[in-house]
């Protein structure tokens, strides 16, 4: 259960505004999972930063996250996509652990509906981040066992972190999916993912 297989996953890092600790915070936690604590050392010297925790709730310029990101996947010699893609993966157990759990549940016991309320979501989150910059989600129901969802951001290069957070959700809910990333121009700021449910 909660198996998920991606077809084509691909992107680029480019615009620039603000993120939040959180997505930091939970990246240095994919690293030190994988690889631990000197790793993650030599990854912040490389990019110029404290190897120390990051505020939650502060937000940060988004380069030094997509510098991080840079760093890590030469380090670890891995993909951007594999680094952001382990990063989405790890993004729903990490804010479930961060106390947004509960928050999380309001919004959808199954993953359609969780996914239908993601836009609800982070407005709710809004109101504690007025610094964040959420994209926006749109769910096209095409079959019963299938949807397309629509990706639409401000920043490039981040629906890697969409295709895990997809599989986190998809092991959250038990559910066995196939994710197949349908990229769109480069500059358009939306992406579709069809998402095919699996019998068990």
């Amino acid at each position: 259960m909660g198996q998920l297989t991606l077809v084509n996953c691909s992107s680029r890092l480019k615009r620039r505004i603000f993120m939040y600790g959180l997505l930091n915070q939970a990246l240095k936690e994919v690293v030190l999972s994988r690889s631990g604590d000197r790793v993650w050392s030599n990854i912040c010297a490389v990019v110029g930063v404290s190897a120390e925790d990051f505020e939650l709730l502060v937000p940060y310029d988004d380069l030094m996250t997509y510098r991080l990101v840079d760093a890590a996947s030469e380090t670890l010699g891995l993909s951007r996509n594999e680094i952001l893609q382990m990063l989405g993966s790890h993004w729903v157990t990490f804010t479930a652990q961060q106390g947004y759990g509960e928050m999380m549940a309001l919004f959808g016991r199954d993953l359609r509906t969780c996914l239908k309320n993601l836009n609800r979501m982070h407005g709710h989150m809004g109101a504690m981040m007025p610094d964040l910059h959420p994209p926006r989600f749109v769910v096209e129901e095409r079959r019963p066992d299938l949807l397309t969802l629509h990706y639409h951001s401000n920043r490039e290069g981040l629906s890697p972190v969409v295709a895990g957070i997809l599989e986190g959700l998809a092991q959250k809910y038990k559910e066995n999916i196939q994710v197949t990333h349908l990229s769109k121009e480069r500059q358009s700021g939306h992406d579709e993912f069809e998402i095919l449910f699996l019998s068990a």
